[in-house]
């Protein structure tokens, strides 16, 4: 019975049974675990990516004239509004309403052109929006960056006139 061992030992080798030791292995599979988690990665990146260009372009508010505001305009005067929109912005508007007590007009104007409206009121009209001698409107104008005034000007020559922001008016934009 001690025999039997090497018996087959030697039948093995005899018969080729086992491999010699030069022989090529085929390579491994690759586990799934490896793989599923490299696909998690690339999700997770692409995740990251979305939302950091979610945040990035993020719409943006602001009020410039609160709802309810009023103000007082003596004949011949101004009341204005200096807001910039910063480079890079897209989408950008500003909106709102107002009402008066008496004809007043409201402009929206590059800041560059504020001292010649000043000077010489009748240049609202070339404004990149005018609302015209009323007593009231809707103001809603898309702009690009730049710096800006929104300004309301009594044309009355004696009497004092209020206006009223019905809406609030508001700057919106994406960055």
């Amino acid at each position: 019975m001690d025999d039997l061992p090497w018996k087959y030992l030697y039948l093995a080798a005899r018969f080729n049974f086992m491999q010699p030791s030069g022989s090529i292995q085929p390579t491994p599979k690759k586990s799934r675990k490896k793989l599923f988690g490299i696909i998690i990665g690339i999700v997770l990146i692409i995740i990251i990516i979305a939302v950091a260009a979610s945040i990035s372009s993020t719409p943006r508010h602001y009020t410039l004239m609160q709802s309810g505001q009023v103000e007082t305009l003596s004949p011949g005067y101004f009341y204005y509004v200096n807001f910039t929109v910063p480079s890079g912005a897209s989408s950008v508007s500003i909106s709102g309403s107002y009402i008066s007590s008496g004809d007043v007009n409201a402009a929206v104007i590059p800041n560059s052109e504020f001292s010649s409206v000043a000077s010489n009121p009748s240049a609202m009209v070339n404004g990149l929006w005018y609302s015209g001698d009323n007593t009231g409107a809707t103001i809603s104008v898309s702009l690009s960056p730049g710096s800006y005034t929104l300004i309301f000007y009594n044309t009355n020559l004696i009497t004092t006139d209020t206006f009223s922001i019905v809406n609030a008016i508001t700057l919106g934009y994406t960055s």
